[in-house]
């Protein structure tokens, strides 16, 4: 599965942030019918301090001399245009606000999509890399089957000739023959053999003993060239079967029990001045 691009992250992260996104964006959309509802507040407010300023000048006796423009000229520069600019910087500082906070919502998206895109780099360089050293151990394993004139001369596939074998889990080999079944050691020495191979088969447990076949090495002790053996511990049986190896198995020695040493009982002999 190739890694996926950082736009494809963060797409894919998007919906996670969207609904805080626009919640902030929601609020920031309601400032400007904000800001007009309380400026008209301060309008209202000027029309009765302006009323407020005339019935005064009215009480004074100056009612006749019309309205108190100075007065009312004083009232909003003093109260209502202040007023107004600190309604509109408020609004703006709560935009702005708001707005910063949408592009934290985005800066948090991206670091945690960075964060993901630099993880599945990281594992995507540790499989290529795991996959390189297997390929070169694999390439080193038949490389010796080469050496040894057993190495497998087709592809994967079987594809002219016998594929190549294939290490285990374990540490031990699977072989196959040309036509990709399973079969074991001794086998792929014997198709090997008919297809002009001249390796032997202790040549091949020797193989597998230096790249770590433990069965492999058990086998040295005990198998010729010709995959047998006259006699081997028991315990050896499941070892020396899945190479392929045929022979006889022996039971382990029981020692036979000791018997008790029976004491004869002689005659005693009538000898003339003996004490009885």
């Amino acid at each position: 599965m190739q890694p996926r691009t950082l736009q494809q992250i963060i797409t894919e992260l998007d919906p996670t942030f969207a609904g805080q996104r626009k919640s902030l964006e929601d609020r920031a959309n309601l400032i400007p019918g904000q800001i007009a509802s309380e400026e008209a507040g301060l309008g209202a407010k000027q029309e009765q301090a302006f009323g407020n300023i005339l019935s005064g000048a009215r009480r004074r006796g100056l009612g006749f001399s019309g309205i108190p423009i100075g007065e009312q000229a004083q009232y909003t520069a003093s109260e209502f245009l202040p007023a107004v600019a600190r309604l509109r910087q408020s609004g703006q500082e709560r935009a702005f606000g708001l707005q910063d906070a949408i592009l934290g919502t985005n800066e948090r998206r991206d670091t945690l999509g960075q964060q993901i895109f630099q993880g599945e780099q990281d594992r995507a360089a540790q499989q290529a890399a795991s996959q390189r050293a297997a390929a070169a151990q694999a390439q080193a394993t038949f490389g010796a089957f080469n050496s040894l004139g057993l190495g497998g001369q087709g592809d994967q596939s079987g594809q002219g000739g016998l594929p190549k074998p294939q290490r285990t889990q374990n540490g031990g080999f699977n072989f196959f023959d040309i036509d990709g079944q399973p079969v074991n050691a001794a086998q792929y020495v014997a198709i090997q053999r008919q297809l002009g191979g001249t390796g032997t088969y202790r040549n091949l447990l020797q193989m597998m003993a230096n790249e770590g076949d433990s069965n492999a090495k058990i086998a040295l002790n005990y198998v010729g060239d010709d995959a047998q053996f006259g006699n081997a511990p028991a315990q050896f049986r499941g070892a020396l079967s899945s190479l392929g190896a045929t022979g006889s198995f022996g039971q382990p020695q029981r020692q036979a029990p000791r018997q008790a040493t029976q004491i004869s009982t002689m005659p005693m002999l009538n000898i003339p001045g003996a004490r009885r």
